[in-house]
């Protein structure tokens, strides 16, 4: 029986990839150093190839037929892995620059063990750091402004890579003494107290929001930052309560500084996560996302008990409670 096979060059998937990117043939060849018609020469040829059309028409735009999908679902892939067979093959170590997005509760807390780590592993690599919220950090990186982000909460791109970080429960974390003496706290005490939350764009206030609704209560007030580190520092110093990942706080609530202020209903566990899209320029994401998985305190690892968010060298502060108003003696 004769077998028919059909030679694909990676030259002509890395066209095809970049033509579809950037959304036509001119940009594509910028970006490659080729010539218009050399893109579109290497294109015909791998449609030759495949005995199909790999791109059509979109308005102004090009964008991938169907056939030209499924190419780019593997091309990326492959790519990636030819990529990486040259380094290896090279015997020379990986440099350039990985750009990292990573939440601020991540980014305080263990980052520092994981760029150690990449340090260690790739000391020519340097890393271009990114703390955002992770709505934004999704964005980002559907855009390839980043390469690889560190974030809770869903994310769905086309292409993406998800590498699990492990999960948390969320929890509703106070000073002890906002819960009431005589009883347990309920829904509605909680939303008579000044709630701390992430801005309106942010995965966690909705996950605020979705807890009211669940417990049919309406908070009073509500306070939004776009800083997570002066969130905890608001809580640990009564100002007010927030829904918080708890295992970034195990020194805190062992030591009673901070208390679960309130167990039903429950809040969803939050998945935290490394995603990246598969990148032609730089090739060890998979390699930097299982270090991310291996220095993540999500997991309930040995090496995250009794640590406090953004303590770091420094002692947590102490809740307290705020006089009336503050003068700049306070201060």
């Amino acid at each position: 029986m004769r077998m028919f096979y059909t030679r694909v060059d990676t030259r002509h998937l890395e066209t095809l990839l970049w033509v579809v990117r950037l959304g036509g043939v001119g940009a594509a060849a910028q970006h490659l150093n080729l010539t218009q018609p050399a893109v579109t020469r290497r294109i015909q040829e791998l449609e030759r190839e495949l005995g199909a059309k790999v791109l059509r028409r979109q308005g102004r735009n090009v964008v991938a037929t169907a056939i030209g999908e499924t190419c780019l679902s593997s091309a990326e892939r492959i790519l990636s892995e030819v990529a990486t067979l040259r380094v290896a093959a090279s015997g020379k170590a990986a440099v350039g620059t990985i750009r990292v997005g990573v939440v601020e509760s991540i980014a305080l807390t263990w980052f520092q063990n994981f760029l150690a780590r990449i340090e260690e592993r790739y000391p020519k690599v340097q890393l271009e750091i990114d703390v955002d919220l992770s709505n934004r950090l999704a964005n980002k990186l559907a855009r390839r402004q980043i390469d690889i982000a560190l974030l809770p909460g869903p994310i769905q791109l086309p292409g993406v890579v998800r590498v699990s970080l492990g999960s948390c429960a969320m929890k509703w974390l106070g000073h002890p003494g906002l819960r009431p003496a005589d009883r347990e706290m309920t829904a509605a005490d909680l939303a008579e107290l000044p709630i701390i939350g992430m801005p309106q764009d942010a995965n966690a206030y909705h996950s605020i929001i979705d807890w009211f609704e669940e417990a049919q209560v309406s908070p009073t007030l509500v306070h939004r930052c776009n800083s997570f580190s002066v969130v905890a520092l608001l809580v640990r110093r009564g100002v007010g309560v927030s829904l918080l990942p708890p295992d970034l706080f195990a020194g805190d609530l062992e030591s009673g500084a901070l208390q679960v202020l309130i167990e039903h209903p429950a809040a969803p566990k939050v998945e935290y996560s490394a995603a990246y899209l598969l990148s032609v320029e730089v090739s060890i994401l998979p390699e930097v996302a299982a270090i991310a998985r291996e220095e993540s305190w999500f997991f309930g690892s040995p090496r995250a008990r009794g640590k406090n968010f953004g303590t770091g060298p420094f002692p947590p502060l102490q809740a307290r409670a705020l006089p009336a108003t503050v003068s700049k003696s306070d201060i």
